[in-house]
């Protein structure tokens, strides 16, 4: 008896649910792109428990007939190809045929059905890969394919689920990119009978952003444009003034499908690498447009890679054109270098460093501030570029960074107080709404106990707004909906736990947001900041620098 044997239909599409169907988010964007295949203007996503009890996607596309609704539940069948020439030239989303087998085979399944002009349509009930009825029912034009009990008869494969708003988030994050990557069609996403998302049809792409991410922040992007070939590039971006502290949203779309691809990322992520720190990203739509045959999507079975016939030609074209971007962008704030007060020169001394000595200000506001000897850093004597506060001793000469002292001075006093009790909070006299994408919404949702021990106080007011009431009284001064949007990037995903080190990471932001601000550019060249130094080395022969830092050590604990 031989050893080797052809398994059974039903295993092979359980093994092939295990590449397709990773997690309730890989049924609903299975069933989008079909619906976005054929066709379909509307598509509503509803979902129950996080999409383990319940996923629904119903469209107005061109639906099926009878034949065709039993054929779409047979592995490898397909109405998007037919030749094996089809596979160089792939112009929809799905072309394995293998996502709706995959998901019957470890789901309940209730699929209807209809054409324009048919009589009636077709309901198609099952589950586990097995039809129990196929019936005649009424229903509008287009395809609603219902998933119910996820994963029933694969106990292993459901223990292996993330808490559910962890798969919330997951499942609003894959609507969210599908929606960015079609303005054209109307997405709907309701999760436990509240809507979560809504973006109508728009006519650009800062409209279809404005709807997901709210219309102040798509106001604020800057427009991206490239061309190299057949190739073409555009999109919107951030200024560096809005950052995130995760790359969940850089999206990328190439001939309409959102991707994951490690060269593009990179290429985006090396322009803005000058003006963002190493560990914050900015919010992104890139749309690339080319032949289908300089890509292969035939990659993975998800499609979420692709691999391209040139590479390098679309990481130079990404770059240059996000560059181009940044470079039109107004963002450098003037120079300013305080340095000894006049007189404090030796004679002879270079008249570009007598002028630069005269714009010397005092160290800080307050004349009463007196300074003696014997202090850690020294004596003060003055500040470059009003960021650094210039120290000496008779061995050293001290640059300390005046924000991120600050910054920690305010940490050690909001912890002291928090142990006390919830930190003080200034009401609004007008609360002020907010729009946020549905995740980063979901997110802030999960976080409000620990948040109201800060100070802030939001509730929601329909929709995707939320309404800010109150913020901490440090921050009183503070834009209240940029100070919220900018909290959220430093939340986890997942649930919140509100550990010693996350609640340190949240008073690491309060504390950087109140701290005395530093305005010190990249361009550290200007030659008066180099002759008081050389004025400084002269007196003492010895440079220190000092960094008295907070965040990076939070982050690494974090």
């Amino acid at each position: 008896m031989t050893r080797i044997r052809i398994l059974p239909a039903a295993l092979v599409n359980k093994i092939a649910a295990g590449e397709v169907v990773e997690r309730p988010a890989s049924v609903v964007k299975e069933l989008v792109e079909n619906s976005l295949d054929a066709g379909a203007e509307r598509i509503v996503v509803e979902v129950r428990g996080a999409g383990r009890q319940l996923i629904r996607v119903a469209d107005d596309g061109h639906g099926m007939t009878r034949e065709e609704c039993l054929l779409a539940l047979q592995r490898h069948a397909t109405s998007k190809i037919g030749l094996e020439e089809d596979l160089a030239a792939i112009q929809t989303l799905g072309f394995r045929g293998e996502a709706l087998p995959a998901i019957f085979a470890v789901s309940r399944l209730l699929l209807l059905s209809t054409v324009p002009g048919a009589a009636g349509g077709t309901l198609v009930r099952g589950e586990g890969g097995r039809v129990a009825e196929v019936l005649e029912a009424d229903g509008p034009v287009g395809t609603s394919a219902e998933v119910r009990d996820l994963f029933f008869n694969t106990p292993a494969r459901l223990k292996f689920l993330k808490s559910p708003p962890t798969e919330q988030a997951a499942i609003a994050r894959t609507v969210t990119q599908l929606a960015l990557a079609h303005p054209g069609c109307h997405v709907r996403l309701v999760s436990n009978e509240r809507t979560l998302l809504n973006a109508p049809r728009a006519r650009t792409l800062r409209d279809r952003l404005g709807a997901l991410y709210g219309f102040g922040v798509a106001a604020r992007l800057l427009e991206v444009l490239g061309e190299a070939g057949e190739a073409r590039l555009e999109g919107l971006i951030s200024p560096p003034q809005i950052s995130r502290t995760h790359r969940e949203e850089i999206a990328l779309v190439v001939n309409g499908r959102p991707v994951r691809d490690t060269l593009l990322t990179q290429a985006l992520l090396e322009a803005y690498r000058p003006l963002l720190p190493r560990d914050h990203f900015p919010l992104a739509l890139l749309v690339l447009t080319l032949p289908p045959s300089q890509l292969d999507i035939n990659v993975h079975p998800t499609k979420a890679w692709v691999r391209f016939r040139q590479p390098r030609h679309l990481h130079d074209l990404v770059h240059g054109a996000v560059s181009a971007a940044l470079r039109r962008l107004e963002a450098v704030p003037a120079r300013a270098v305080s340095l000894p007060a006049a007189g404090a020169a030796e004679p002879g001394a270079a008249p570009a460093a007598a002028a630069a000595m005269g714009l010397q200000a005092s160290l800080f506001r307050e004349e009463e501030a007196a300074y003696g000897a014997g202090r850690l850093f020294g004596e003060p004597v003055g500040q470059i570029e009003e960021t650094f506060i210039v120290a000496y001793t008779a061995e050293e000469v001290f640059f300390v960074d005046q924000h991120v002292a600050h910054e920690r001075v305010l940490f050690e006093r909001l912890r002291t107080d928090l142990e006390a009790g919830p930190l003080a909070g200034q009401e609004l006299l007008f609360p002020q709404p907010l729009e946020l994408a549905p995740a980063r919404r979901e997110l802030l949702e999960a976080w409000l106990p620990a948040l109201g021990r800060l100070g802030f106080s939001l509730e929601s007011f329909g929709g995707t707004t939320l309404l800010i009431r109150s913020v901490p009284s440090l921050l009183r001064d503070d834009d209240p909906q940029r100070l919220v949007d900018d909290l959220v990037g430093e939340l986890p995903p997942g649930e919140a736990q509100v550990s010693p080190a996350a609640l340190d990471r949240l008073l690491a932001f309060v504390a950087c947001r109140a701290a005395i601000k530093a305005f010190l550019t990249t361009r550290v060249g200007d030659a008066a900041f180099f002759v008081g130094i050389a004025i400084l080395y002269s007196a003492t022969g010895c440079l220190t620098f000092r960094d008295i830092t907070i965040k990076r050590d939070l982050r690494r604990d974090w």
